[in-house]
């Protein structure tokens, strides 16, 4: 194959680097994407090596050869701290400055021995590759594992070619020997480090599309006012405890709220301060479950508390503390005249694979309207509890 030379070979890979830093800063120009931007400017850092390495010789090395293998190790160190933002890894910053720190040391003691700066140069950056690939398996079970994948196979390669370039300094036998020299180690470390720039960006690309599609999955099933999840949520998560509940033949249980005389607030007040109460309510009804269940709007002032593992009469229990807790919160600080108060309707079931979502949400449902033709301000259970005495538990 063709020998290329070196600046042949920078000028290859700083051209590739600014066609792949233009495209990213137009996808991600107004983008959220966490730690896109890092990214970009690690690319951007590499990008003002490439001229320093070509002006060797015309300039001092000094200014050339040492500043230009800080500003190359100093764009991997971009790399990392990247990922670190993406995936919220936490960082001492001496770990960023290290190599930093590393390649001052190892072009100050061998500047002019370019054998052995080769040698230790190109194992730091074989070094620095390899813990961005090992970054990035660690996650590699919480996303696709294809697109980590590719991500890390190109970290991999870069080192690979790292590798390559520090092998044949350690073979060569002459301490003075040029690193630069055209040769098949030029020509070779490029082929690796173009497909390495293309995985590593098609995996950049591909990990934050992958963030984005969930976010926007995680807010289609949030409500926008409460921050609690909405009905769509809800159905999700209902539908997994039930199927949970069948696989160990366990209870769950369900609990539907609805304020009472919730539209005189709207009335009287307006919906502004009805949105209020809401907020309000979602907090209560947080801090009052917990860890016991999942806390959703599915619609107007109609809450529900999914309690996984909850057999009857802790479910009724859980439903009286939160019917109690609503009555007795200070609602005139918000402008109420009076106290507001809520209706329970709770069902309860030990799980079957005949289970159906929605039969267990019409029987909270109609617990719930039976308490509000009869007192309001009260917790009734469902009649069809499985395994546990029917009846009531008002207030």
């Amino acid at each position: 194959m063709p020998v290329l030379d070196f600046p042949t070979t920078i000028i290859l890979y700083f051209v590739t680097n600014l066609c792949i830093a233009a495209m990213l800063a137009v996808a991600f120009s107004d983008s959220r994407a966490k730690g896109a931007w890092l990214w970009i400017a690690g690319l951007a850092v590499q990008l003002a090596s490439g001229p320093l390495f070509l002006l060797r010789g015309s300039i001092s090395d000094l200014l050339s050869i040492l500043l230009a293998n800080l500003l190359f190790t100093a764009s991997w160190t971009c790399y990392l701290a990247s990922l670190d933002v993406f995936f919220g890894n936490r960082r001492s910053r001496l770990a960023y400055a290290l190599p930093v720190l590393l390649a001052l040391g190892i072009f100050t003691v061998w500047m002019d021995v370019p054998r052995m700066r080769s040698i230790f140069a190109n194992a730091l950056y074989t070094g620095q590759c390899l813990m961005l690939a090992g970054v990035l398996l660690a996650r590699r079970t919480q996303y696709r594992p294809r697109v980590i994948a590719i991500f890390a196979l190109g970290y991999v390669l870069g080192a690979g070619a790292s590798l390559l370039r520090g092998m044949a300094a350690f073979l060569n036998s002459n301490p003075t020997a040029n690193p630069f020299a055209p040769g098949p180690v030029q020509s070779y470390s490029l082929l690796i480090s173009a497909p390495s720039l293309i995985a590593c960006t098609l995996g950049f690309v591909l990990l934050h599309r992958e963030r984005s599609e969930a976010e926007i999955r995680r807010l289609a099933d949030i409500d926008h006012l409460t921050g609690l999840a909405n009905r769509r949520g809800f159905e999700a998560a209902f539908t997994a405890a039930l199927a949970r509940a069948a696989a160990r033949n366990d209870w769950t249980s369900l609990a539907l709220i609805d304020l009472d005389h919730f539209k005189a607030v709207n009335d009287r007040l307006g919906h502004a301060a009805g949105d209020v109460v809401l907020v309000e309510l979602g907090r209560i009804l947080i801090r009052e479950v917990g860890a016991f269940g999942f806390v959703a709007r599915i619609g107007g002032d109609e809450f529900c508390v999914v309690m996984p593992g909850t057999p009857p009469d802790r479910a009724a229990g859980l439903a009286e503390t939160l019917r109690a807790a609503i009555a007795c919160h200070d609602w005139e600080s918000y402008g109420l005249p009076e106290p507001l108060t809520a209706t329970i309707g709770v069902s309860s079931r030990r799980g079957s694979l005949d289970d159906s979502g929605a039969d267990f949400l019409r029987l909270a449902d109609m617990a719930l309207l039976a308490a509000k033709d009869e007192t309001r301000n009260c917790v009734r259970q469902a009649e069809t509890a499985v395994d546990c005495p029917p009846g009531p538990l008002a207030s």
